[in-house]
């Protein structure tokens, strides 16, 4: 009789079992669709302008398919990447083509770009003057301190016509020490990047990448030079790979649809982001 108690309870525990593992399949199942594509998606974004333009421009075409995005907030350039080889979120729009190139080859994450979007460039700014032309000699001009950033601002400086270098260098290569012609004897000072907009009071201008110059308000109709954006270092919607066909088709689809670029072209908001090159000419 005993043995026969035993033999009912296990019987029980294992049913109870079994429903709970086919009700958790089943609730799996169910979160992702027959093309592979998760109800909810996961999208991952940095402080600045990229959040909005998911939000306002993206997410009502992806929402019109069926699916809802969810954010999920990073404070740097790092986690978004790693998160998203882990599956922990389904895309991030954050980096540019050649920063995500660099993650890939130095840590080996399996993550592929599908489309790059309007991006907002690194612009110069003053708080004084409205042109290069009144800035006066051995002005003080902030500059990022990272190098990346820095040869990009003396890249800009260079097509201004403010400096020359010494030598052709790549946006990731020139340093204060390629200058060569500085006929107004500017003084370029490195600053922590996200410093220089909050150091407008005390500086004659300032280079800021995009994303501070957005998180500080600054306009860039009144800007002293704007940067025009290379393909490399516009910013992608990016996917891990095994996904480029399924959540990367989605998303590409929907950047590239023509309710997007409508919608961005009808928003002052980006006018002042550069377009990529697969953009519609206007009409």
């Amino acid at each position: 009789m005993k043995l026969l108690k035993y033999l009912s309870k296990v019987f029980l525990v294992s049913s109870l079992s079994l429903a709970v593992v086919s009700c958790g399949d089943d609730k799996k199942s169910a979160s992702v669709d027959e093309n592979g594509i998760p109800s909810v998606i996961k999208v991952g974004v940095v402080p600045g302008p990229y959040r909005g333009m998911i939000d306002k421009h993206i997410r009502p075409i992806i929402e019109a398919k069926g699916y809802k995005i969810e954010f999920v907030e990073f404070t740097d350039y790092v986690q978004p990447d790693a998160a998203l080889d882990a599956g922990d979120i389904d895309v991030n729009l954050m980096q540019h083509q050649r920063y995500l190139d660099s993650i890939v080859q130095n840590q080996g994450l399996k993550l592929t770009s599908v489309i790059n979007v309007p991006t907002l460039g690194l612009g110069v700014f003053s708080d004084q003057y409205k042109s290069f032309d009144e800035l006066p000699e051995n002005s003080k001009i902030g500059i990022p301190t990272d190098a990346v950033n820095l040869s990009r601002a003396l890249g800009i400086a260079k097509k201004l016509g403010i400096i020359t270098l010494k030598d052709e260098k790549s946006e990731q290569k020139a340093s204060i020490a390629d200058i060569d012609e500085n006929k107004k004897n500017y003084v370029f000072v490195p600053m922590e990047a996200a410093q220089i907009s909050r150091s407008l009071d005390s500086i004659a201008a300032g280079f800021i990448p995009g994303n501070y110059a957005y998180a500080s308000n600054l306009d860039y109709s009144k800007a002293l030079g704007v940067e025009d954006v290379s393909e490399p270092i516009k910013n992608v919607v990016a996917v891990a790979k095994k996904n480029e066909n399924t959540i990367g088709k989605l998303f590409k689809d929907a950047v590239t649809s023509d309710e997007f670029v409508k919608s961005i072209e009808n928003d002052k908001n980006f006018d002042a982001f550069t377009r990529p090159q697969w953009w519609p000419a206007a009409k």
